[in-house]
């Protein structure tokens, strides 16, 4: 890839961001369908967000990507929000239309329901779900399992009061609530960044029967994933989600069907060193 005046511009805005493998999932797409554009991440001040949105878009990119803790607080940025975004209470994709305006799209639902299928088989559909972790990836995600048609949804979060707004789609909890549940559901969700760094721990238990889907990944085997294989449960972490989020992504910016394996195999190279 040569950069040069005619490049155009996509960014991953988010704090932090240092772990990110979005650059290397993206700039081999461009790469692979001869496309003169390149990706970059950007480390964001949340208060920051709407002047950085704007001079995104006055200095011509033609997308962002938003990750912790961006991805509510655009709700209220963008000029116009896509349907499922606004149900899914969460912005993780700007398009920046030729006319100035801010487009929000949500494709974490989509990536999330595509990766439980690819890692686990797995249809939301009457199933019972418990989902850790209350910000615009977990809210997101709780809300996307409803639309699908869960049997249950369990959202919880350190406290319970912050989740007024979700009792009406959700049984809320708060953490110290989530063991009396997990005889109870089916798959576990960890949407907290809590797994980034090393140490960092959820203290849940799952057991051998539980499927336990981390959205982090990068480390790519946290504290909570390391607990589900000594159980013989059946895990994954959050690569696959990421590949099929940033796959839509990849299409909303561009209008081109996105090179899925291209996109993989540049993921397994930059978090794994291999392309297994």
């Amino acid at each position: 890839m040569q950069i040069n005046g005619s490049t155009r511009i996509a960014a991953v805005f988010g704090d932090p961001i240092a772990h990110t493998a979005s650059p290397a999932m993206h700039n081999a797409a461009f790469a692979a369908c001869g496309l003169n554009w390149a990706y970059i991440a950007c480390r964001v001040d949340p208060q920051k967000l709407r002047s950085a949105l704007y001079g995104a878009r006055d200095l011509g990119f033609a997308g962002v990507n938003l990750t912790v803790p961006h991805k509510v607080l655009a709700l209220e940025i963008v000029d116009d929000v896509d349907p499922e975004a606004r149900q899914l209470g969460a912005v993780n994709t700007v398009v920046f239309e030729p006319s100035g305006r801010m487009r929000g799209y949500n494709t974490d639902g989509y990536g999330f329901t595509k990766a439980l299928a690819e890692d686990f088989g797995f249809n939301p559909t009457g199933r019972r779900i418990l989902i850790v972790g209350a910000g615009g990836a977990g809210r997101a995600l709780a809300t996307k399992c409803v639309l699908e048609g869960a049997g249950k949804v369990y959202l919880a979060n350190r406290t319970a009061a912050k989740l007024d707004t979700m009792r009406e789609r959700c049984h809320v909890l708060s953490l110290a609530e989530v063991p009396a549940v997990l005889d109870d559901v089916e798959l576990i969700v960890n949407a907290t960044s809590v797994g980034l760094k090393p140490g960092e721990t959820l203290n849940l238990k799952p057991g051998g029967r539980h499927l336990v889907y981390d959205t982090i990944y990068n480390p790519p085997e946290t504290e909570l994933l390391r607990a589900a294989k000594a159980t013989g449960a059946r895990a994954a972490n959050g690569l696959s989600m990421l590949l099929h989020q940033g796959a839509r992504a990849f299409e909303l910016w561009t209008q081109q069907t996105a090179p899925v394996d291209v996109m993989r195999g540049a993921l397994r190279q930059a978090v794994y060193g291999d392309e297994r």
